[in-house]
Parts: C-alpha cells; structure tokens; sequence
C-alpha cells in the first residue's frame, strides 16, 4: 500500500514529453514517486494511507534554486550606511564594503540562524531544493556542518558549498577547499540523503589559478559538482582580462581546465560570443539570477541564445528580498522579452522548466528531482488555483502558475515523500521561534557592520 495519493488535481510533470493531467492523481510510496496518472485510472490501480483531495489546485514538481546565500536572509533588509560612490560601483562595493561588513562579520551561528529561516521561507513557497554557496572566511571550519544542520531540522533538500577565495590570503582559500572536501567526504556517499556537499569556489578573479585547478581536482574526485560566480560584472572581466590576456572569465576558466557539465555558475552576464560557445561546449550550467541581476544593476546574461545552443539554464534565488520562484519566472520572461523586444520568448512552459527541470539538470541532479515521473523523489508542491482575485478565473493553468501565481499559493509542500508543509505551515519546525532567533542575531549582527570599517582598495594576495 501506498502512502499518499494525491488526487482531483491539475498535475504538470514537467517530463520530456511536457505533459499535463487533468483531473489527475501522484502516487507516493515511501521518498519516491510511484504513479502518475488520471485520478479515476490510479484509484483502480492504487491504494494508500491517506488520499489527498487537491481539487481545483495544481500539482507540480517542487521548484529548484540553483544559486543562493542562505545567511542573507538575515542582512537583505539590514540598514548599513554605504557611501554612494561605492555603493554604485560592483567592486568597490563588493570588495571594500560588503567582504568587511558582510561576510567577515557573519558569525556560525548566524549562518545556522539564516539558514533555518531560509529554508521555511523557501518550503513555504515551494521551493523543495536550494544550491547554496555560503560566504565568510571567519567561519571555517565548521560552517557547513552548521547549515546542514538547519536543512535538517526544516526538511528541505540542499546541495551545500563553502566559497573558497585567496581573497584573504592562498593559505584561507586552501582551508575552503578543505572545508568542502570534508563536508562532500562526510555526505555524498549516504544513501538517500537530501543534503549533498558541493566544491564551492567565489570567481576566478579572487583566487589563483591553483586554487581553481585544486577544486576541479576535488570534484573529478567525489563526482560533486562546483559552484561559482562567473562574469558577474565588468569589473571582474577586466581584471581577468588584463592579468591573463583573455577575452574574460570563461575563456581563463576553459583554459585552465575548469569548466565542464557539473559546473553550476552564477550570473553568466558578461561573456562574449567567443566564450558563448567555450560555454556550450563544456556544457556548462547557468544559474540566471534575474532578480539579484536586476537589483543590482549588473546586466543581463545571454539566456536566450544559451537556450538556443540547448544549454542548461536554472533560476537562482541569490539571497535577495523574497525567496519566491514566482516572481522569479515573472521576472525572468517579463526582462527578456522587454530587452529583445520579443514577447514570444520565455512562454509558460519553458520558464516552468527553468524553475524545475531546468534547475535539476544544472544540479545534475535531473535523474532524481525536477519532474513527476515514477521512480523520481518525491519533492512536489501543491498550489492553490481557486478562489482568488488574481488567479480568476484561470482558463491557462501554465500561464497562471507561470506569471500570476505567487509562493503565497503554495497549500502543501512535500520534499522526500514527508509532508512538511501542510495548509500553508511549516511542519518541521516552530516558526515562530525560528523568526524571533532571526530578529535577535540579525540586531547584533547588523551591530558589528555597522561598527566594521571600509576597507582600502583591494588587491588580490600574492601567493607565498
């Protein structure tokens, strides 16, 4: 007998042949899928413990984001003064405000604190997967431990990383490496675990060339996959591009043998049509943070003609205001469309692959999650399409779930077969006490930002 059945409900499986169900039904025995089907077909079939009636609801894939930093739950509405000549400059506000006030002042337990509060917002939104890559070079080692513990506890799946950088110091970045290592070693050869352990590097500007052929060498080794910033900015192409004599960071990266189909990169903006290609040939997977990208002001990356050369393409949350994947798929065709002045592209289905399908194949995790098919984990999300002013009345159920529906729909959550989400409530945890631990670390944290200094003009440390 069969656990759960979900049933009555508009089921979109987001499989290699698009299909939709009306008035359909998901089987689930145990952590995986077991069917999927028309309701009145799998009742025949299939009996369980609890029948879940989703009448007038959707049922999807659980959504997946391929780039975030959990801890900025805590600081995305911190209020820090910025002087207004660096806050409009990429570099020198990443380098000499956010790295001092930002990261090296993140203690481990607010990373575990962000952490928790992350993963409820995300559930609650549906998002039953999350690729992070936490920042902060005073938290090794140990870090990771920490956010694994808070996956944990809520119950959402996570790829989790460690952002090695010689930014600090070559000896810093070798601890990163490690810290990843031991945390992979640690979790990727546990069975059915929802925490995996990633290679996490920062970009190519802020680590030497060994640092980056030392993290390709770990994930040869453990099968993991990397996570890294990639052409985030002009700034960083042009300090690659004057160190190595290169067109920009892809063509480094490919040159030193980096890039390959388990890299996971961010943001992609700046890279030419040279490098397009290095991209596609390496197979390389882009995290297109459309929100983080828009906000601020970096520009936006060559999506459509990634996608047109059958590239890998997810959606990243990247830490900024709501964690929501709807408004991310709002924004990401609502950008290209305005910029190439083709309201044709993005339609609904393909902007749903990139939210769920999309997203597990730059995670390479495609075989597993992303889609409803029988044998794949049991990671789905129920949402709510009735009975509300902005999704009535709803005759193209893509189009709402893919531009008018808002993570606020979300009814029921399930990541691994368990029910972690129910009636629009987390299950797992006490919400409110994680929202009261988040309001006190976030009031010291943002104490010792305020307290740390800009930092001068900053230069990458020479290896020794």
């Amino acid at each position: 007998m069969a656990d759960y059945i979900l049933e009555n409900g508009f089921v979109v499986c987001m499989d290699k042949d698009g299909r939709t169900i009306e008035d359909g039904a998901v089987v689930v025995e145990g952590n995986r899928i077991l069917a999927v089907g028309k309701t009145h077909e799998i009742k025949k079939k299939y009996h369980a413990e609890e029948r879940i009636n989703v009448k007038g609801k959707a049922i999807m894939p659980g959504f997946i984001t391929t780039h975030n930093h959990m801890y900025n739950s805590l600081t995305r509405y911190m209020d820090i003064p910025i002087p207004h000549e660096i806050y409009v400059n990429f570099g020198e506000r990443l380098t000499r405000w956010w790295w001092p006030k930002i990261e090296d002042t993140c203690t481990i337990n607010d990373a575990y604190i962000g952490a928790l509060l992350a993963s409820v917002e995300m559930l609650k939104r549906g998002i039953t997967c999350t690729a992070d890559l936490q920042e902060g070079q005073n938290l090794i080692p140990g870090v990771l431990d920490y956010l694994a513990k808070a996956v944990e506890e809520v119950g959402i799946r996570a790829c989790l990383s460690f952002e090695a950088t010689d930014r600090v110091s070559y000896e810093k970045g070798q601890l990163g490496l490690r810290e990843n290592e031991e945390f992979i070693k640690k979790w990727n050869s546990k069975k059915d675990t929802r925490i995996l352990g990633m290679v996490g590097v920062h970009t190519a500007f802020s680590c030497h060339p060994e640092t980056l052929r030392k993290a390709r060498e770990i994930a040869d080794k453990y099968k993991c996959g990397i996570q890294i910033h990639i052409a985030q900015s002009t700034y960083e192409v042009e300090l690659i591009r004057e160190k190595y004599g290169v067109e920009g960071s892809v063509e480094f990266l490919d040159k030193i043998g980096f890039l390959g189909p388990d890299v996971n990169a961010a943001h992609g903006i700046y890279i030419s049509k040279k490098e397009i290609e290095i991209w596609r040939r390496n197979d390389v997977g882009l995290s297109f943070n459309v929100k983080s990208n828009m906000l601020g002001a970096n520009g936006i990356p060559p999506v459509i003609e990634l996608l047109k050369r059958s590239c890998k393409v997810g959606l990243g949350v990247d830490g900024v205001n709501v964690f929501d994947m709807f408004e991310l798929m709002l924004l990401a065709a609502a950008l290209l469309r305005t910029h190439y002045l083709d309201r044709s592209l993005l339609p609904a289905r393909q902007v749903l692959e990139m939210a769920t399908i999309g997203g597990a194949r730059v995670l390479m995790l495609d075989k597993e999650i992303g889609s409803l098919e029988p044998g794949k984990k049991a990671d789905i999300i129920v949402v709510d399409l009735s009975g509300k002013p902005h999704l009535t009345p709803v005759f193209n159920k893509l189009e709402a779930l893919a531009f008018a529906a808002r993570g606020t729909d979300v009814d029921m959550v399930m990541v691994d077969g368990k029910v972690v989400v129910q009636d629009k409530k987390i299950l797992t945890v006490d919400e409110e006490k994680v929202l009261e631990k988040a309001k006190e670390a976030a009031i010291k944290y943002q104490e010792r930002a305020i307290e740390a200094s800009i930092q001068p003009k900053w230069t990458l440390p020479p290896k020794k």
